[in-house]
């Protein structure tokens, strides 16, 4: 294959790179899978290194899907690699074959965030830890963190100082891990942690994979954490063939363990490694580009780039300020409609981007409102769906029968007399006896139940059991029919489909994942059993939301920011773009969390092809209350020339706010918009919301909000790298 017709200088130096570390900075738009996909290429077929030496890691099931075609497409006589996948496919797919020797069954079954949370709850119960006082929730995101860093149970409570951590977090992670394992079950955060302690504590087996993988490649760096870290380096300390792909200026997921250190500091782990800048964007117009760049150059933590293109200047960005959220949301759907009618566009041309799921809901009332089909990413996930999880719980019972999570779930679904009390002596004579839950469903109808539920028991055991000595013999598929026939869960929602439109969608939801067992079973791993069953449950427990996504559907798309990421859409929509929201208030008084934010900011404008809206309220309704806000700071970082200003000419009065939303109380109670004079340390100040100030610490500053009265009387200021709530009485403000 010839690599120089194809890419650019910069692609080229980065794909015909053959041996030591590689670190290509990929800007937005620039190329970056056609750089990975290439390489791959040209390592199998102009070097002929062999593919079984090969791994490629990404992030979304979808990417690794698009990089196995590309390269399939790209290669003449070589085999595609077969370890191209996510960190979590692969982790799992390795811990299948060795987890015996790192200590639990291959069987093992994948805990979905339903499931940890079930698991969570049932914990605290037992510990006699409130959930109302203390969030299962919030227990769960810092166990994920702790496994995020490596840090296991018996180490977590000595690097944690406060009270929720040390009474609350170390006392449920402890109980939670010997649960997982009494189930033998891996949450997603074990699939990095397991393997990357493993590499760690077993030399034979590190020593076995660097030999398989000699040649490793992997996308999004920026977004790895320390587990993930780990997990790599290991891997490539032997032959020190890694080449990472990624922008520091996209990465965006710290509030879930990413570490951007990770793709910074790559030369201080490699201080070989040859680096190459991929600069050249393909994907937006120059005005959108140069809006991107000059966001950006703001922050200060980057190994910094300027993207340039080839493509046309394009439109102005259209900087739109309206009334309220509501008035947003209406304009964004006329000049949808104005869009659709006058220039023919498509309605799969739209994507309508937000900071936070809440804002969704007026957007999808103006949506609905115009006759505007739509599609969330981001909703409630096709394998989250209750008569869905139902099903599968079964299934997890079939293959792995220590899974107390799915056999709570299924035991009684439909119902069949096992209440409580029955359930709780079933398990309770697993335990007793060592065995598992469907085993002891069969016991207990001979022994520890009577009447009803105990020939419930003993038939619902002894159909599960049979069923399950056939599974070597039978499809997945025949499986799952076989549960829904026996058991009558699909018959009793077929009754219901035939009184409510809401059972006839689960009916439909039912057939849809027979389908997708059928298409599974078709194509089972080799060496594994007909079914394909442990694998279709491992991959219905890492699909996500983008997997699913199926973006050439007639409608109109709607996102979070961070969902948008790695994706491109030709019209976007930011909306939301008021300091307190984008960039979201908590990250206001760090300046670390705010670079974060504009890097998120940047993410958001590259994603645009064609025309790019941005989109701020000068009102905003939350929780019941209306504040007033001011277009955000990110807003006001792009030039002037590269914008068309328009307002919806609305004014925002109470009497305007109240008519529109027919509302009954004040918004108002608590933010003052007349000048207030108050005597501070350095004199007599008038204030008044949206004035320029000056503190002798955090310096300039603009008012966005001042409330209460007399002594006090409160501002909250926004000033370069902080937001300051002060009792102006003390503050010490100068008037600029």
């Amino acid at each position: 294959m010839n690599l120089a017709g194809e890419l650019n200088p910069a692609q080229l130096k980065a794909a015909s790179h053959l041996d030591g570390p590689l670190l290509v900075l990929a800007g937005a738009g620039s190329g970056k899978t056609r750089v990975l996909t290439s390489r791959i290429a040209h390592l199998v077929e102009n070097l002929g290194i062999d593919p079984y030496h090969i791994l490629a890691v990404t992030f979304t099931n979808k990417a690794a899907a698009e990089m196995k075609d590309r390269i399939e497409r790209m290669l003449v006589q070589g085999d595609v690699p077969q370890w191209v996948g996510t960190f979590h496919s692969l982790s799992a797919r390795i811990l299948r074959r060795e987890a015996e020797t790192l200590g639990f069954r291959r069987d093992f079954v994948i805990y979905d965030g339903d499931d940890q949370l079930t698991l969570i709850r049932r914990l605290m119960k037992d510990l006699e830890i409130s959930d109302k006082r203390f969030a299962p929730e919030a227990v769960r995101n810092h166990i994920s963190g702790a496994k995020d860093r490596l840090i296991p149970p018996g180490e977590y409570k000595d690097q944690h100082g406060d009270f929720f951590e040390q009474q609350v977090v170390s006392r449920v992670y402890d109980a939670y891990q010997l649960a997982l394992e009494d189930c033998n079950a891996l949450d997603f955060d074990d699939l990095i942690m397991r393997l990357a302690e493993g590499y760690a504590t077993h030399p034979d087996l590190l020593s076995r994979y660097q030999e398989r993988f000699q040649y490793i490649l992997v996308d999004e760096y920026q977004d790895t954490n320390r587990a993930q870290y780990e997990w790599i380096n290991r891997l490539a300390k032997k032959y020190r063939n890694l080449c990472v792909v990624g922008d520091d200026d996209q990465s965006i997921y710290a509030w879930r363990g990413a570490d951007i250190r990770n793709i910074l500091e790559f030369e201080k782990d490699y201080p070989e490694a040859r680096v190459v800048r991929l600069e050249q964007n393909y994907r937006s117009t120059g005005l959108i580009l140069k809006a991107g760049n000059e966001v950006i150059r703001n922050n200060k933590d980057r190994k910094g780039k300027e993207l340039w293109t080839d493509n046309p200047t394009g439109e102005k960005i259209g900087l739109v300020e309206t009334l309220d959220e509501r008035d947003e949301a209406r304009w964004i759907s006329r000049k949808i409609q104005e869009m659709r009618n006058g220039a023919g566009r498509s309605l799969r041309d739209f994507t309508l981007l937000y900071r936070t799921n809440a804002q969704s809901r007026t957007l999808e009332d103006e949506l609905r409102r115009a006759g505007m089909p739509y599609v969330i990413v981001g909703g409630v996930r096709f394998f989250e769906r209750k008569e869905v999880k139902d099903v599968l719980a079964y299934l997890k019972i079939l293959v792995n029968g220590r899974d107390v999570i799915s056999f709570r779930r299924m035991v009684n679904i439909p119902a069949r007399g096992l209440g409580a009390v029955s359930v709780g002596r079933v398990e309770r004579l697993a335990v007793e006896r060592d065995m598992d839950y469907v085993e002891a469903l069969y016991r207990a109808g001979e022994e520890e139940l009577s009447g009803k539920a105990a020939r419930a028991a003993a038939d619902l055991g002894e159909f599960l059991l049979r069923l399950r000595s056939r599974l070597d013999e039978i499809s997945g598929a025949e499986a799952a029919r076989s549960l829904l026939e026996k058991t009558g869960y699909l018959r009793e929602l077929e009754l219901e489909a035939a009184k409510n439109v809401e059972a006839e969608a689960r009916v439909q939801n039912i057939n849809e994942l027979m389908a997708a067992l059928e298409e599974a079973t078709e194509r089972p791993e080799e060496g594994q059993p007909v079914t394909g069953l442990i694998e279709f449950l491992e991959e219905v427990a890492l699909v996500t939301d983008i997997d699913r996504w199926d973006e050439s559907v007639e409608c109109v798309t709607l996102m979070t920011l961070h969902n948008a990421k790695g994706l491109e859409f030709p019209i976007v929509f930011i909306t939301g773009l008021e300091d307190g929201l984008f960039p979201i208030s908590r990250a206001m008084e760090s300046p670390a969390d705010l670079e974060e934010e504009r890097r998120l900011c940047y993410v958001g404008i590259t994603r645009a092809q064609e025309q790019l809206f941005l989109t701020h309220a000068n009102l905003r309704r939350r929780y019941g209350g209306a504040t007033t806000s001011l277009r955000s700071r990110f807003i006001d970082e792009i030039p002037e020339e590269l914008v068309t200003r328009e307002s919806t000419g609305r004014f925002y009065t109470r009497s305007s706010w109240q008519q529109d939303e027919k509302a009954s109380d004040t918004p108002f109670e608590d933010d003052i918009a007349s000048p207030r004079t108050v005597q501070t340390p350095t004199g007599s100040i008038r204030i008044s919301r949206g004035q320029d100030v000056k503190h002798p610490v955090w310096g300039k500053g603009r008012i966005l909000q001042v409330a209460g009265s007399g002594d006090d009387l409160r501002a909250t200021i926004r000033f370069s790298d902080t937001t300051k709530k002060v009792i102006v009485k003390y503050a010490a403000l100068e008037k600029i």
